[in-house]
């Protein structure tokens, strides 16, 4: 038992990217965000949603926010299926 507490203390959360998508009612209309936050879990995300949320809005008194999505980007691309050896032309 005292062994499976010492390995519990050794492992580290990780940061994770979240994916957020929301809508922000207020006094200038409704406008529709899409972000990522670093964070290691739901309660940093949201401690940092609400600190950006302050800095885009510092003049609301009151604003109305409705998340839409909310998900960890997994970094699990198959490189396989992007052509990385031609040059990208629009």
């Amino acid at each position: 038992m005292k062994e499976r507490l010492e390995q519990k203390s050794l492992t580290r959360p990780i940061q994770s990217e979240w994916l957020i998508e929301y809508k922000v009612e207020s006094s200038n209309g409704t406008e529709h965000h899409l972000d990522v936050i670093e964070a290691f879990g739901i309660k940093e995300v949201q401690i940092k949603l609400f600190s950006q949320l302050r800095e885009k809005y510092p003049s609301e008194v009151r604003i109305e926010v409705t998340i839409l999505m909310l998900e960890i980007v997994q970094n699990n691309a198959e490189i396989d299926l992007f052509n990385t050896h031609e040059d990208y032309t629009p």
